[in-house]
């Protein structure tokens, strides 16, 4: 039985496999945040083979890119207006792989390298910002780590940059026209696809696993007896409303918002300079040349 899946489908069907693999990633089976790279790699550099096709159905084949790579320099000028001035010419794209029976397409870099060219006419800006090349560039060292030798990542690092993409690629399919990239989602994952193309909720979902793997990693290995000693409070961050305000070394107090990276708020507890006992630091008052932080009980003892 003979299978034939066209670009625009293959392309999806990778999308949606590293989709799944990202949610398993997401669940705690870290390893499979490697397969979700390898499936949207592939995604990515068909969706880029199709914009191509969209110039020329034989662009993507590596003779032809050589032909326009050639006229460029000849030319002095982009890719993209060196395929224009073929076009113009009447240079028939297709006579180049003829007699071959499975010629070689071009790989990401090189398909990258024309869409790089494309101008917006009325911003004059790239279609193709610098971010989502840096991005593509960030994809494609990992991927040939993993493909070819060994690798490391961060999960928090992929988390990010397949939200990027997946956003870039977004945009990309929809500014040249290819697919409506929301529309060819499955359904059993477009409940991923809805977090990752939001940059909002997928930052604050990126700080909430922050917020959860920053307390497991400290109460890992503890006995239950002893996390009761153990200083974690998450507080409600006041500068951006979010339940995502946790301890920090590195903050000058004590704690820092894993979503907008705020470090002050009048919840986080202080101890009292007299009794020695903590508070909310909103709530304490300072004595002048004496304590720079008196609780209300210290303050006003006869109130209590």
């Amino acid at each position: 039985m003979k299978i034939k899946i066209d670009i625009k489908s293959n392309a999806i069907d990778s999308l949606n496999e590293s989709f799944a693999k990202y949610e398993l990633g997401e669940n705690g089976e870290l390893k499979a945040f490697k397969f979700s790279i390898l499936h949207l790699s592939h995604c990515i550099e068909l969706v880029l083979k199709m914009y191509l096709q969209t110039l020329d159905e034989n662009l993507v084949f590596r003779n032809c890119f050589r032909k326009v790579t050639k006229k460029a320099k000849e030319e002095n000028v982009d890719l993209l207006a060196a395929f224009h001035l073929l076009e113009d010419e009447g240079f028939d794209f297709e006579n180049l792989i003829k007699g071959h029976s499975n010629p070689s397409t071009v790989n990401v870099t090189e398909a990258l390298s024309v869409a790089k060219c494309e101008v917006c006419t009325v911003t004059g800006g790239h279609f193709v910002d610098q971010d989502f090349e840096n991005d593509i560039d960030w994809m494609k060292s990992l991927r040939n780590s993993i493909e070819h030798f060994e690798f490391e990542f961060t999960a928090k690092d992929v988390r990010l940059c397949i939200g990027r993409l997946v956003r870039g690629l977004d945009i990309f399919t929809d500014v040249f026209s290819l697919f409506n990239l929301e529309e060819e989602i499955g359904k059993d994952k477009y409940h991923i696809f809805e977090v990752l193309a939001d940059e909002y909720e997928h930052t604050l979902r990126e700080a909430k696993l922050e917020v959860q793997e920053t307390k497991d990693a400290i109460f890992r290995g503890t006995r239950p007896k002893h996390q009761m000693f153990i200083e974690w409070n998450v507080y409600t961050c006041e500068s951006c409303g979010n339940d995502t305000m946790i301890p920090d070394s590195d903050s000058s107090t004590g704690y820092k918002c894993t979503f907008c990276d705020n470090e002050e708020s009048e919840d986080i507890e202080v101890d009292c300079d007299i009794c020695g006992c903590p508070w909310p630091n909103g709530e304490m008052t300072s004595w002048v040349d004496t304590y720079a932080y008196v609780c209300p009980r210290c303050d006003n003892p006869e109130a209590w």
